[in-house]
C-alpha cells in the first residue's frame, strides 16, 4: 500500500488497527492521521521486531478493504502472534 492508499483508507483502518493491535493509543492514531511514515515509526516504537507483521497485516487489510485481493481469507497464522483475535 502506498501513501495515497494509506491516507485514503485511514478512517476505516484506524479502528480495526487499534482493535487488532492493541498497543496503539488514541494519541498514536491522532499522530499518524493517515501518514504512512508516521505509522511506520509508531509501529517500530510499539512493536519493535514485530513491525513487519503489523505492516503486512495493514497491507492485507487494505487489499481486503479495497477489493483488489480476490480470494483473501482471514487466516490464523503464527506470524501474527501478538495480534488480538478479531
Amino acid at each position: 500500500m502506498n501513501q495515497e492508499q494509506f491516507k485514503s483508507s485511514w478512517t476505516q483502518l484506524k479502528g480495526t488497527l487499534q482493535r487488532q493491535w492493541g498497543a496503539f493509543t488514541d494519541e498514536d492514531l491522532r499522530q499518524i492521521d493517515g501518514d504512512q511514515g508516521t505509522f511506520k515509526a509508531i509501529v517500530q516504537k510499539r512493536y519493535g521486531e514485530k513491525q513487519a507483521d503489523v505492516s503486512q497485516w495493514a497491507d492485507r487489510w487494505y487489499a481486503k478493504w479495497s477489493g483488489w485481493y480476490e480470494g483473501y481469507q482471514e487466516v490464523k497464522s503464527p506470524q501474527f502472534i501478538g495480534a488480538k483475535e478479531g
